[in-house]
């Protein structure tokens, strides 16, 4: 099941964003924002707990069967990437982000796509 596949590849990255954010928000600020100054590390060490949490839920959601409940959560996990690749590229256009902005945009567009085949894949096999 592709699924299975595609929330322990997320989880994984998810789990890696997440410490990175905890750890060094530095080292991902500065690859992305125009302006970095310490004061953003505060921002990126408080909500680098959701993104840990976000790949906990997805590596456990891997050993789910087909479900109406995984599904759902596929289709929300897409929106999600497709939010977070917006957010990123209305930042590039505003010039409050770096090029580099475009190719994590372009990863989370992917990754969104997935998800929601991922999602119609389950709801049709149920």
């Amino acid at each position: 099941m592709m699924s299975r596949w595609l929330l322990l590849f997320t989880g994984c990255f998810a789990i890696s964003i997440g410490l990175v954010l905890l750890i060094a928000p530095q080292s991902y600020l500065g690859l992305y924002a125009v302006n970095y100054t310490p004061d953003m590390d505060f921002a990126a060490r408080r909500f680098s707990p959701a993104v840990l949490g976000l790949g906990a839920l997805l590596l456990i959601a891997r050993n789910l069967p087909g479900s109406r409940f995984l599904a759902n959560l596929c289709l929300i996990t897409g929106l999600v990437f497709l939010g977070v690749a917006a957010t990123g590229l209305h930042a590039w256009l505003g010039g409050t982000a770096r090029a580099t902005i475009l190719i994590a945009a372009a990863t989370e567009v992917t990754l969104a796509a997935l998800f929601l085949v991922a999602a119609s894949q389950i709801r049709k096999s149920r």
